[in-house]
């Protein structure tokens, strides 16, 4: 019988075994001249590179500024999303109302209105911040409503069962079981918020790591380049990683999935 720690482990190794199947076959494909290095940069030099880069510091600069923005817009998309989710479950006629225009919005494309922002905000990181609020909050939104609506029937009787007050049914029963739910949006929120910065940044901006990425490849920095996606994709890897633990950590708390 395989016990559920053996099985654990079992996934592990293998998302490991996938993962450095993946590189080595990119670094097999880099070295092997059946591309230009021009056009691919073995994830070895790329891993070099940004070290380089990191080591004299002329990296940072753009990275605070393009991982200030990703946050603030993220932080606003969450302190708005997951109340105005949240209201949304509680009327359902609003929500009823507003789901067509809640899924057209998801085909809306925001980075086209960055004039109308910049007409607004003027020429600096705001446009660029209010674009990835737009991109990121709908996700949250969406899936914390969802959320709500699909607490199960036997959570909430068993909170009725024992007279909870709604703060009550609120705080121990309802959100503890949107969990889920709640960090999909959070963690979709995140990558569109970053996505969305980053395409600005190719466009609108002086600095961040979407500008120096642009830069790099109109200047046939191909080094630099990967090094920029590779720090991309280092950032976004990493604060997934760490929503998931949080919300592995607050589902076991809870004691709702058990």
């Amino acid at each position: 019988m395989v016990t559920p720690l053996a099985r654990r482990q079992k996934i592990r190794i293998t998302q490991v075994a996938i993962f450095l199947g993946c590189v080595g076959f990119l670094e097999w494909f880099g070295r092997s001249g059946r591309v230009q290095y021009i056009t691919f940069t073995p994830p070895s030099d790329m891993v070099g590179t940004l070290a380089s880069l990191v080591g004299s510091g002329s990296i940072f600069n753009d990275l605070f500024m393009t991982a200030g923005t990703v946050f603030a817009s993220f932080f606003a998309a969450v302190l708005v999303g997951i109340p105005a989710g949240a209201l949304l479950w509680r009327q359902e006629l609003l929500h009823r109302v507003l789901d067509p225009y809640l899924i057209a919005y998801y085909a809306m494309p925001i980075f086209a209105f960055y004039p109308v922002f910049i007409a607004i905000f003027g020429l600096n990181r705001i446009p660029i911040m209010v674009i990835g609020f737009f991109t990121s909050v709908v996700a949250i939104v969406v899936n914390t409503a969802n959320g709500f609506e699909n607490v199960k029937d036997v959570f909430v009787d068993v909170g009725r069962s024992l007279n909870l007050s709604t703060k009550q049914m609120f705080t121990q029963i309802y959100i503890p079981a949107a969990v889920p739910y709640i960090f999909t949006g959070l963690k979709l929120g995140f990558i569109y918020a970053m996505l969305a910065v980053l395409a600005s940044e190719f466009i609108l901006a002086t600095n961040g790591i979407g500008y120096l990425i642009a830069y790099n490849y109109q200047n046939f920095a191909t080094g630099e380049m990967y090094a920029g996606i590779l720090l991309i994709v280092i950032i976004a890897v990493a604060v997934n990683l760490g929503l998931v633990r949080i919300e592995n950590y607050l589902y076991r708390r809870s004691g709702v999935g058990e």
